[in-house]
């Protein structure tokens, strides 16, 4: 799974970097580079930025230490992601991570030593799911059926019951070769707003296609199905969606659409407008990553959501973080009291879950329950839907 990834090791301590690459030869990782400094370290990613796609980053280095190696890997373009690897406190390891998330770097996570390997594991999957491609394909790789677009699917569970209430869908591409990547491998090489619209509704057709093979399973969840902002205020895309929905003979009521926004669209109206003419056809709409951009409340304010998600950053702090912690108590109240349901996302220990019964959630996802699933797998599932009405 982890065959396309490079890595680069940056830690002063040579034992460290003895066990860090055993464990990621452990795990196949494609290739892996280790720099005994700071700035030995940077000097090999600044010769090929692009071709780095996961930086596992002490921070107490005698010459240039982690912080700086963050800061000077921003100013020279790296685009992929960090994995702080440290034994500092909690504390100090948060607010590292909080720093390289302000300067733009994709911070996966931070990790205490010593290393464990299900831990590298779980983090080199989030560089599969969010980090840049080595070798990026594009809407063009499709046209050239170089890749094909190939829907899985991750179960939601009921936080009490666990039952299976939601699944949400998760593109992967499927190479010549059968290898398959994870949704970077398409999406990080998208610039033209026309192209992103058009793969983004490839991708929902693939997945209707599949809910449309589901159709005599009664108990089938809502599915749920990702989009930017910017693809769904297009009164086309809304159409072509209605559309589907009836070729597809598909109530539109077992739909979620998960709207991924980080600012404020110059004309919110648009959107406004867009996702409440799907909302008044019966999908259920989704705002994705909630309190992870300044937008997120003023968009819960103006469209009519039916659904709260909270982005797996934020469960992960919250076992060690009071003030997070208060903060997922206070949307699970929101979303209680605006009758909004609520879900917890990237769940991957007991302890995560429990912060998240705590706080009152109402459903939850992630490595600890269940990875994406190919969709041939789903119906193996169907004892444990919820036959509870939706909210």
């Amino acid at each position: 799974m982890f065959r396309d990834l490079t890595c680069l090791i940056v830690d002063d301590d040579p034992m460290y970097n003895i066990v860090a690459e055993s464990i990621l030869a452990s795990l196949e990782a494609g290739k892996v580079i280790c720099a005994g400094s700071g700035n030995g370290g940077l000097e090999k990613l600044r010769t090929d930025p692009s071709a780095i796609d996961v930086v596992f980053l002490d921070l107490n280095m005698p010459d240039l230490d982690g912080l700086a190696f963050m800061r000077a890997a921003s100013e020279a373009g790296f685009n992929g992601n960090i994995v702080i690897s440290s034994g500092e406190t909690p504390a100090v390891l948060r607010s590292a991570e909080t720093m390289g998330k302000m300067l733009g770097i994709s911070v996966l996570g931070a990790l205490r030593k010593p290393l464990k390997i299900d831990d590298v594991a779980a983090l080199l999957e989030r560089a599969v799911e969010s980090g840049k491609p080595s070798t990026p394909a594009g809407a063009n790789g499709l046209n050239g059926n170089e890749f094909e677009l190939t829907p899985y699917y991750q179960p939601q569970y009921d936080v009490n019951s666990l039952k299976i209430h939601g699944l949400e869908s998760l593109i992967r591409l499927t190479a010549r070769d059968g290898r398959v990547h994870g949704p970077a491998q398409l999406f990080g090489s998208i610039t033209e707003p026309a192209e992103l619209t058009d793969v983004s509704l490839r991708i929902a057709l693939k997945v209707l296609s599949d809910v449309s093979n589901w159709g005599h399973c009664p108990s089938l969840p809502t599915i749920s199905i990702n989009f930017d902002a910017s693809v769904l205020e297009q009164p086309d895309v809304v159409r072509a969606l209605q559309k589907a929905v009836v070729d597809f003979s598909i109530d539109p009521q077992r739909l979620c659409l998960e709207v991924t926004e980080k600012t404020l669209p110059k004309e919110p109206a648009r959107l406004v407008e867009a996702l409440t003419r799907l909302r008044m056809t019966g999908f259920k709409l989704s705002l994705d990553d909630y309190g992870m951009g300044a937008s997120s409340f003023e968009l819960l304010r103006l469209c009519p959501f039916s659904e709260i998600k909270v982005d797996r950053s934020i469960i992960e702090a919250c076992t060690t973080d009071q003030v997070t912690r208060k903060f997922l108590h206070a949307v699970a109240g929101l979303a209680r009291d605006l009758e909004l349901v609520s879900v917890a996302e990237g769940v991957e220990t007991e302890a995560e879950l429990e912060e998240v019964r705590l706080a009152g959630m109402d459903r939850v996802q992630g490595f600890l329950f269940s990875r994406p699933l190919p969709g041939s797998a789903i119906l193996s599932l169907a004892g444990q839907f919820s036959l509870e009405q939706e909210r």
